[in-house]
C-alpha cells in the first residue's frame, strides 16, 4: 500500500446552485463500489429518493477507470492507494463545487496501517452564501485521545466557516468516550443531529451508533434509514433538507 497522492475529481455542474430542497445520502459502502449488486442498489436509491448529494465512505476505484455514478459531479479523497486501486471518501453532487480540501489523519490505524481522511467541499447556495459539507470516515483502532485529536483537526479546518454546514460520515463511535468527544465536537460547531425513527437499523457496535448526519443553517424536512439488503454491513441514511 502507498500513501495516496492527490484528490481525484470530476466537476460537471459548475453553473448550478443547490436546489431549495435537497436529499442527501450518507453510506459506508465497505469497498463494494465495483460490485454489480452495489451499482444496481445505489441506482435504485438515486431513482427512488431523488438524491442530490451522496456522501460515501470506503469507496473503491480502479486507478485506470472512471467512477460509474450516473450524472454526478464528484470529489474523491483517498486514504489508501495500491498498484491498481484507490480507496477513500467520495462526495458526489448535482451542484457547483467551488473548492475542496482533504484532511489526511496524522495517526495511522494500528500504528503502521492506514490513514483515514476527511473531505471538505464548498457549494454555492445563494449570491453570498456557501454550504460547507464535510464527509469523513473517522480513524479506528487507536486510543480515544487520538480519535479526539483527529476530530480537533477537522474542527480547526471548518470552524471559521460562516453559515450553513453539514458534517456526516462513519464516525466509528463504538465507545462511550468516542461518543462523548463527538458530542463536544458537534456542540462546539452548533450542529444539530439528524434523528431517525428507525435508528435501530443504523450500524451499531457495543450499542453505539457509528453513522451520523449533523447540520446547521438548513432546515431538516425528513430522514430515513434504508435497508441495504446486506450489500454493506452499514445501512444508508438519508436526510431531506430545505435551504
Amino acid at each position: 500500500m502507498f500513501k495516496p497522492k492527490s484528490i481525484i475529481k470530476s466537476l460537471k455542474h459548475q453553473e448550478l446552485d443547490l436546489s431549495q430542497e435537497f436529499n442527501l445520502l450518507c453510506w459506508n459502502v465497505a469497498k463494494l463500489t465495483l460490485k454489480s449488486s452495489y451499482k444496481e442498489f445505489v441506482d435504485s436509491l438515486i431513482h427512488e429518493h431523488k438524491l442530490d448529494i451522496l456522501l460515501l465512505q470506503e469507496v473503491k476505484k480502479h486507478l485506470s477507470h472512471e467512477i460509474e455514478l450516473q450524472d454526478y459531479s464528484y470529489v474523491l479523497s483517498p486514504n489508501i492507494e495500491t498498484k491498481k486501486h484507490i480507496f477513500g471518501v467520495l462526495s458526489a453532487f448535482k451542484t457547483s463545487c467551488h473548492s475542496e480540501r482533504s484532511l489526511l489523519s496524522k495517526k495511522q490505524e494500528l500504528r503502521y496501517a492506514t490513514h483515514k481522511t476527511s473531505l471538505i467541499t464548498y457549494h454555492k447556495i445563494s449570491n453570498e452564501q456557501t454550504l460547507l459539507i464535510a464527509n469523513l470516515h473517522a480513524i479506528n483502532f487507536v486510543k480515544s485521545s487520538d480519535f479526539k485529536h483527529e476530530l480537533d483537526e477537522l474542527h480547526v479546518g471548518i470552524k471559521n466557516h460562516q453559515g450553513a454546514m453539514i458534517v456526516a460520515g462513519d464516525f466509528n463511535t463504538w465507545s462511550a468516550k468516542r461518543v462523548s468527544y463527538l458530542r463536544e465536537f458537534s456542540s462546539s460547531l452548533e450542529l444539530k443531529q439528524v434523528d431517525f425513527k428507525n435508528e435501530k437499523d443504523i450500524k451499531r457496535v457495543f450499542s453505539n451508533t457509528l453513522d451520523y448526519i449533523f447540520y446547521r443553517g438548513v432546515e431538516l424536512v425528513s430522514s430515513i434509514v434504508v435497508d441495504s439488503k446486506k450489500i454493506s454491513d452499514h445501512n444508508p441514511i438519508i436526510a431531506k433538507f430545505k435551504l
